[in-house]
C-alpha cells in the first residue's frame, strides 16, 4: 500500500512522547507527508492540499505493534479452554491446513480488523501457511494490503515433523503420532520458497519480511544454519518459538546434550544467536541463557496471555529485566489467547512483574508502552522507523477518545492506557499516513460484508472441526499421560512460584 500524496494534519491532540511527560502529554499538532511524520509542534501550517483531523480531546499514541501472532487459527477463537499446548496443537494445526481460498482470505481479514480496532497498526504474522506456495501467499498478502494494516510476514518453516514438539514421542501409538504429524517438507523446497518470495515480493510500504523457523526442535542444525545465512543475506529479523513449555525444556536437556542441554546453545552453534534473533515465549529459559541472550543482543517476545491459558507457565519477567534482555510483547493465536489486544498484553506484563517481585518498585506503565512500540519495532529491525511520534518516523498513529469513561478522571496517559484501556477508546487509526479507521468506522474494507462471509464459511468450518474432535478422541489419553509425565519430571525450576530475595 503506497502512502497517500496528500498531507495530513492532526490538530490539537495530546501527543504521547516516550521521553516527555508520560502522564500529561502536551497538546501539539502532527504533520504527515508521504506516509511519514514531517513535523510535531504547536500551530503547524501546511502548504498545498491537506486533510485535517481535529484531535482535540484525543490522546495521540504511536501505533501499537504485535510482535507475535498467527493468523492461521483466527476462526478457532472461542473453541478451547485451558488445554495444554501439545494437546491444543492436535486441533489447531489441522484447522489451519489446506483450507479454501475464501477462508484463508477471510481469516486474515478478521485478524487484521480486530487488530486495527484495538489500536494495533503492525502485526508480526508467523504464519503456518499450508500449502506453502505462491497462490496462498498472494491471498494472505492481498488481504493484508486490503485491510491497510502493516505486516511483518514470516511463513513458518521446519524440516522436522510436528511430532518433534512432543517429549518421548516414541511412546505414542503410531496412529497418534500420525495425528500430531510425522512428515515435513524437504529443507531445500522451503528455502527455495523463501528466496522466491523475497525476490518476487520485495518488502516496501506496509509489507516487511522476516524468517521464522517454527522452533529449534523442529529444525535440523543444517536448516537453522541456512536460515541464519538467509537472514544475513536479506537483512531480515528471525523469530522462533523457544521454551514455551516445560516439555520443551526437558527435550532440550534430554536430546540436545551435545549442545549443553540448551536450545539457546543449539541456536548459537547454528549461527543464529545475535541481534537479528527473537525467541518467543521463553517461559522455561534459565538465567544463564538470559545473560547470553542479552550479551548477544538477541530479544525475547513475551506472550503471557497464551502461556497462562495453555498451562505453559509464567515467563520470568523480573529476571529477564535484570538480565537486560531486550523485550517485546505479543498476543499469540486467536485460539490461544482469544484476543488481539496489546492493551491486555501490556496490563498482564505489569501485573505479573508486580506479583513476581515482593518489594515495591517503580511503575512499569511507561516501560511497557516502550516495549509495545519501540521494543516491538526493534524485533522487526524497524527501529527508527516505528514506535514513536517523531519527525522522520512512519506515520502509524492511533487516536484515543479521552471522553471514554476509562479516562474519567484523566490522571495519567501511561497508566490509564495500560491499566484501564480495553480498546474501546480507539477512535481513529492511521497506518503509513492513511486513515484506515476514522471515528470508529473502518475505511478500507466492508466490515458488514466480512461478517456475512465469515458466518457462511463457519458452517463448513464448524462441521470440519466437529469431525476433527471425534477423530482425536483416541489420542487424548496418551497425550494426557505424556503431559503428566512432563509435570512429574524435574527440570530444576518452577515458573509458577514468584521469586523471593
Amino acid at each position: 500500500m503506497a502512502p497517500t500524496n496528500r498531507k495530513l494534519l492532526i490538530r490539537g491532540g495530546q501527543v504521547y512522547d516516550h521521553d516527555g511527560d508520560v502522564h500529561h502529554p502536551p497538546v501539539a499538532d502532527i504533520l504527515v507527508a508521504d506516509g511519514r511524520i514531517a513535523a510535531v509542534g504547536s500551530n503547524l501550517a501546511t502548504d498545498g492540499e491537506h486533510d485535517v483531523i481535529d484531535a482535540s480531546g484525543r490522546l495521540v499514541v504511536p501505533g501499537l505493534i504485535n510482535a507475535h501472532y498467527h493468523s492461521h487459527d483466527t476462526l478457532c477463537r472461542g473453541l478451547f479452554e485451558e488445554l495444554p499446548l501439545e494437546m491444543w496443537l492436535l486441533y489447531t494445526l489441522p484447522m489451519g491446513r489446506n483450507r479454501s481460498h475464501a477462508e484463508v482470505r477471510a481469516r486474515t481479514l478478521v485478524g487484521a480488523l480486530e487488530s486495527l480496532r484495538c489500536g494495533i497498526t503492525t502485526v508480526q504474522d508467523m504464519l503456518g501457511l499450508i500449502p506453502l506456495n505462491d497462490e496462498y501467499t498472494d491471498i494472505v498478502l492481498s488481504a493484508y494490503r486490503e485491510s491497510g494494516i502493516r505486516v511483518v510476514f514470516s511463513p513458518m518453516v521446519a524440516d522436522l515433523p510436528p511430532i518433534a514438539m512432543v517429549r518421548h514421542q516414541d511412546n505414542l501409538p503410531a496412529d497418534v503420532q500420525e495425528m500430531l504429524g510425522t512428515k515435513a517438507l524437504p529443507m531445500r523446497e522451503q528455502l527455495d520458497y523463501l528466496e522466491h518470495q523475497f525476490k518476487q515480493r520485495p518488502g516496501g510500504g506496509t509489507l516487511h519480511w522476516a524468517i521464522a523457523p517454527f522452533a529449534p526442535q523442529r529444525c535440523t542444525s543444517e536448516m537453522l544454519g541456512a536460515l541464519a545465512a538467509l537472514a544475513q543475506k536479506h537483512d531480515l529479523p528471525l523469530y522462533t518459538h523457544v521454551y514455551e513449555t516445560k516439555g520443551q525444556a526437558l527435550i532440550a536437556r534430554e536430546l540436545y546434550a551435545d549442545h549443553g542441554g540448551s536450545l539457546i546453545t543449539y541456536l548459537e552453534n547454528a549461527g543464529m544467536l545475535g541481534p537479528r534473533l527473537n525467541i518467543v515465549h521463553s517461559v522455561w529459559i534459565t538465567r544463564g541463557e538470559m545473560d547470553r541472550m542479552a550479551a548477544a543482543g538477541a530479544g525475547i517476545v513475551l506472550n503471557h496471555l497464551s502461556n497462562l491459558k495453555l498451562k505453559s507457565g509464567i515467563a520470568p519477567v523480573c529476571d529477564l529485566r535484570e538480565a537486560g534482555v531486550r523485550l517485546g510483547l505479543g498476543c499469540d493465536n486467536c485460539s490461544g489467547s482469544d484476543v488481539q489486544s496489546v492493551f491486555q498484553a501490556m496490563k498482564m506484563f505489569c501485573l505479573i512483574a508486580a506479583a513476581s517481585e515482593p518489594e515495591p518498585g517503580k511503575g512499569l506503565a511507561h516501560e511497557v508502552l516502550r516495549h509495545a512500540t519501540l521494543g516491538n519495532a526493534r524485533t522487526a529491525g524497524l527501529e527508527n522507523e516505528l514506535g514513536a511520534i517523531r519527525p522522520g518516523y512512519r506515520a502509524d498513529l492511533i487516536l484515543i477518545d479521552l471522553n471514554d469513561v476509562a479516562y474519567l478522571p484523566f490522571n495519567s496517559a501511561a497508566r490509564q492506557l495500560v491499566y484501564t484501556e480495553a480498546g474501546r477508546g480507539v477512535e481513529s487509526v492511521i497506518v503509513e499516513g492513511r486513515v484506515v479507521i476514522r471515528e470508529r468506522k473502518v475505511t478500507t474494507i466492508d466490515e458488514d460484508a466480512l461478517r456475512r462471509e465469515v458466518a457462511s464459511l463457519m458452517r463448513h468450518f464448524t462441521a470440519d472441526y466437529e469431525a476433527l474432535v471425534q477423530s482425536r478422541k483416541r489420542a487424548l489419553p496418551y497425550m494426557l499421560e505424556a503431559h503428566r509425565r512432563v509435570w512429574q519430571a524435574d527440570v530444576g525450576m518452577n515458573r509458577f512460584i514468584p521469586r523471593t530475595r
